[in-house]
């Protein structure tokens, strides 16, 4: 998801119900803070089971949500809601 004109924006588990494991090797949630993880997002956290984390908020415009899963256990499930926090644009004259 990305914002072209915002700041920042909030993201907030909802739900969160998938397979708990000490490092959620098997199924997990992760949020980057930014577009493309695969090369320029910052990691936010990696999160399964049931307890649900605070609220993060990005540094940039666009965050990126991860779902990986083994298939092994087949139930539970995470939903997301998000705040856009506008920002104010400065134009420079020249």
């Amino acid at each position: 998801m990305r914002w072209s004109d915002v700041q920042t924006v909030t993201v907030t588990f909802v739900e969160l119900s998938i397979e708990s494991s000490a490092q959620c090797d098997y199924d997990s949630v992760t949020l980057y803070d930014g577009r493309d993880p695969a090369s320029s997002a910052s990691l936010i956290g990696k999160y399964c089971g049931s307890r649900r984390p605070h609220p993060v908020t990005t540094s940039s415009s666009a965050v990126s949500v991860v779902f990986r899963s083994d298939f092994d256990v087949s139930t539970g499930r995470f939903a997301l809601s998000w705040t856009v926090n506008q920002g104010r644009s400065v134009v420079a004259a020249h």
